[in-house]
């Protein structure tokens, strides 16, 4: 039977796995999302159209891996692995930090911290095409509203809140 030490270590090569899975995930998302900039300056729709179902298989994926984080965690909780209940990345990173001392290289510490810096750049990658989006729909409204004759105004009240008036 495994000792303690053993069973931490495989268990240490799961969330390691996990980790690099959610790394490769991520990656392959964000290089999409560029990809769908670029397409979005391009105005190919159809692309666009192939780049839309890629980006949500990638999310199910990430999806499921996330249920099989959550699952790997309540696991080590179950089988009281470790001293403390284990409830975030910081407290899987904290409770396998002495496998990463002996080995000498903080790999899930540093697979963390890539994961981080990947979804950063992920987010403000999403924002700026939302923001080319919303630009592009705001061109295609006037260019709308000037074949119909109509013109319409756009203010913001004292709450914030866009308001329109048409003339």
């Amino acid at each position: 039977m495994l000792n303690r030490l053993d069973e931490k270590s495989l268990f240490y090569q799961r969330a390691i796995s996990i980790w690099e899975d959610f790394c490769h995930l991520h990656k392959s998302l964000y290089d999409l999302s560029c990809d769908e900039y670029l397409t979005l300056l391009e105005s190919d729709i159809d692309k666009l159209e192939t780049i839309i179902p890629l980006k949500e298989e990638i999310i199910s994926k990430i999806s499921d891996l996330e249920n099989e984080r959550s699952e790997f965690i309540e696991k080590l909780n179950s089988i009281a692995l470790f001293s403390n209940q284990i409830e975030r990345s910081s407290d899987l990173i904290q409770a396998f930090s002495e496998i990463e001392q002996q080995n000498g290289i903080a790999a899930l510490k540093n697979l963390n911290s890539l994961l981080i810096d990947i979804i950063q750049k992920l987010q403000d990658q999403n924002k700026k095409n939302q923001v080319f989006l919303n630009k592009a729909m705001i061109s295609l409204r006037e260019v709308k509203q000037s074949f119909s004759g109509k013109k319409q105004y756009t203010t913001y009240g004292a709450d914030g809140q866009t308001r329109s008036l048409h003339r």
